[in-house]
């Protein structure tokens, strides 16, 4: 018998970077020159620890009983993936096209694309060719401007409703 085998760990924090690009010809194959766009917008250092990430979840299923059965068995239902709650920061007293107010003015209510998350990467690594992302296909509903937190910890923002809209692509290389 083969020893077992014990992958070495992978960090995540500070290792957890997210973009925002507008289009993707091929998911399974997404270009650097698409994910470097300038219409892109990296929202890492914008988001909220507390945004909602997207999901997956899969039904399990209990298969009809057969009269000749004294135990039953489950199956594989359908797969949702579920897009969530992003929330960002936001300064309702910025400048057009200022920092505080970049990720609310790409977010306009229907706006459709691709939220790309990069992990075990320093979030300030630019992306390159080889690296292995994720590619979720997502349309945002209306933003709405909130305070997170609370106390002195509070910080202005904004909540958008995101939906996951087609197969997300999982460990997709980027391509030349």
């Amino acid at each position: 018998m083969a020893a077992p085998i014990r992958p070495t760990s992978t960090k995540a924090y500070g290792r957890e970077k997210w973009l925002w690009v507008p289009a993707i010809a091929n998911l399974p194959t997404p270009a650097i020159a698409e994910i470097n766009a300038a219409t892109g917008l990296d929202v890492s250092c914008m988001l909220f620890a507390s945004t909602t990430k997207p999901s997956k979840n899969t039904n399990l299923v209990d298969r009809e009983r057969r009269i000749c059965d004294t135990t039953t068995f489950q199956q594989i239902g359908t797969t949702t993936y579920g897009g969530g709650e992003m929330l960002a920061a936001f300064d309702e007293q910025g400048a057009a096209l200022s920092n505080g107010v970049k990720a609310w003015e790409k977010f306009p209510e229907g706006t459709a694309g691709f939220l790309v998350r990069r992990l075990g990467i320093l979030v300030a690594t630019d992306f390159a060719v080889g690296q292995f992302v994720s590619a979720f296909p997502v349309e945002f509903g209306p933003p709405f401007p909130i305070v997170q937190g609370d106390g002195e910890a509070a910080e202005v923002g904004f909540s958008s409703t995101f939906a996951i809209t087609a197969p997300p692509a999982f460990k997709v290389a980027i391509t030349a």
